[in-house]
């Protein structure tokens, strides 16, 4: 079946259309045409070609294409804004979801299925779980974050994009770099395609997101927080000097990783030098630079930078580091992330448009196209091109903040919001 969304505001990667309308036909985006050359009958057209991607050709007019046409269906936006599917590359959100106490721990595949209903209501189509897998003993390593969950997540994950889903799941894995117990567990997920984004994270005090001891101490678990200076110092010592994985030992997962086609991030870059011996690894992402310096060496080394979209709605880093409004306004930025909150996404490129005085396309970039481009899906998704995967977001932005109505992924509707009038 073809649907004709009309009388939209389309988000195109460089532009806001109108007068246009976008036409789907099973899971992908068939045309972007004039809305005077379409008919309602049909939905077809003489497409145009918008600059981005070759135009589809006109539907034939054979009595098998009429009795297809004849299917067609034509949505009218009345002046809303189409927005390409969101595309979220590192959140761990779906912690609060299987494990929302220490000791509670909730059925993995119930969890995913809650976690994409809020994710869907928040207008991200595709969604990269980010789970750290962290050694025992460290002072963080919830029961989620341990070995054979991480692993039995990824698997869920991994099956559950084959299964009756709403949205897309992919899983980011971020490997604390001192967790030298499970290096080949590592090796073996990205072997057994159970990993599509790979991270190298080191939470160790006294540098990258923890390079203020005092930020440090404020993070620690309950547990941790009364210790005395004495004790805080030599938690110190001991995290400083504890064993990690060589270069050569990262250099081959990144290695394996790029043979297999998965992206490689670092985390918390807080060092030019840091970021040489990350493209020597072959790290072509920087997630949260630490400063504004390091983020545009970052950009002009080649690297994609990720700052988070909860930075731009809090005015500020909660570790006290780089401010993710100034780097976008420093053109130092590529990405935004929700991090821990999927409702950031969409309002923060809300307010890079109406208070910041971005265009909207340029706003929607960093949760779109760019996202994207960094884990390798561009071709299929992040844009609102012919021949692309019809993911859409109808979004009324008339008001201060974006009402999200409508989300397709693949050109099903799997979320529908119909706001009331004012109560009298």
């Amino acid at each position: 079946m073809k649907t004709c969304f009309k009388n939209g505001k389309l988000v195109l990667a460089d532009r806001v259309l109108e007068g246009y309308t976008l036409v789907t036909e099973g899971e992908r985006i068939l045309a972007i045409c004039p809305d005077g050359e379409v008919t309602e009958q049909t939905g077809t057209a003489e497409p145009v070609n918008t600059g981005r991607g070759k135009p589809v050709e006109k539907t034939g007019t054979s009595d098998q294409d009429a009795e297809k046409d004849s299917e067609s269906r034509v949505i009218d936006l009345n002046g809303k804004f189409v927005m390409p599917g969101m595309i979220d590359i590192h959140s761990d959100m779906i912690e609060a979801y299987i494990q929302p106490r220490s000791t509670a721990v909730m059925d993995f595949e119930m969890g995913l299925r809650e976690a994409e209903r809020v994710l869907a209501s928040c207008g991200i189509t595709t969604m990269f779980h980010s789970i750290s897998m962290y050694r025992e003993g460290t002072w963080d390593v919830k029961e989620i974050r341990q070995a054979p969950q991480v692993r039995k997540l990824a698997a869920l994950i991994g099956r559950y994009r084959h299964e009756k889903r709403l949205i897309r799941h992919r899983y980011h894995l971020r490997y604390e770099i001192d967790n030298l117990a499970c290096y080949d567990d590592v090796m073996e997920m990205m072997e057994e395609g159970l990993v599509d984004l790979l991270s190298f994270m080191d939470h160790s005090p006294g540098q990258g997101q923890y390079r203020n001891l005092e930020i440090y101490r404020k993070h620690q678990p309950d547990e941790g927080k009364n210790l005395t200076d004495q004790e805080f110092a030599d938690l110190v010592r001991r995290e400083k000097e504890k064993e990690r994985v060589s270069f050569e030992g990262l250099k081959k997962l990144s290695d394996c990783a790029g043979r297999l086609g998965i992206s490689v991030a670092s985390h918390d870059d807080d060092t030019v030098e840091k970021l040489k011996v990350n493209r020597e690894l072959g790290v072509r992402i920087s997630e949260f630079p630490i400063t504004l310096e390091v983020a545009k060496a970052a950009r002009q080394e080649g690297f994609m930078t990720v700052v988070g979209a909860p930075n731009i709605l809090l005015g500020g880093s909660h570790s006290g580091n780089l401010s993710a409004l100034e780097a976008i306004r420093q053109e130092a930025a590529d990405v935004l992330v929700s991090d821990y909150y999927p409702q950031a996404l969409l309002h923060a490129v809300f307010r890079l448009y109406k208070k910041e005085g971005f265009p909207l396309w340029e706003a929607a970039r960093y949760v779109t196209l760019n996202p994207a481009k960094a884990v390798g899906m561009d071709g299929e998704t992040g844009s609102l091109e012919p021949g692309k995967l019809a993911d859409l977001l109808i979004v009324d932005g008339g008001g201060e903040m974006p009402l999200l109505e409508q989300v397709y992924v693949a050109g099903q509707k799997v979320f529908e919001c119909s706001y009331r009038e004012a109560d009298q």
